[in-house]
């Protein structure tokens, strides 16, 4: 939890607009990124060992939670590949790391597992209210 508590900290506060690294605190960040990277990649592969990938009943990759986890590590190490500027873009997907921490909570991972199972209810609820706007979008235009 603190490795992904500092990982978010060193994302909030780096500069987007020097993308190229030029600040010493945005190479700092990078420095730090790699880092994070190898912690994050070293906790995947010992879970993988200890769970295993895909076949076993309670595989690494047979939880969902976990394939958050697992893009986060690729793109990771994809991002590190040298000579790769097309994948600059792949960046962007390290706001997912946060992320990694509902898995650690059992709690919030409830909660978010709640949320997203309601979605397909709330649709419902998006529907209605947009029939209703309709409505009253055509009363108002039929005033005037």
């Amino acid at each position: 939890m603190t490795v992904i508590f500092l990982n978010s900290m060193f994302l909030a506060v780096y500069d987007y607009n020097d993308r190229d690294e030029k600040t010493a605190r945005n190479r700092t960040i990078y420095v730090a990124g790699i880092i994070f990277t190898i912690l994050f990649t070293i906790e995947c592969v010992l879970k993988i060992l200890a769970f295993g990938f895909v076949v076993h009943h309670r595989a690494y990759l047979r939880d969902g939670w976990n394939w958050i986890d697992f893009i986060v590590v690729i793109v990771g190490l994809i991002e590190q590949i040298p000579g790769l500027p097309s994948f600059r873009g792949l960046r962007t997907l390290r706001v997912l790391r946060p992320l990694r921490s509902i898995n650690s909570i059992p709690s919030m991972k409830n909660q978010v597992t709640s949320l997203i199972k309601s979605l397909g209810q709330l649709v419902n609820v998006l529907l209605f209210l947009l029939f209703l706007f309709v409505i009253f979008g055509i009363l108002g235009m039929q005033v005037f």
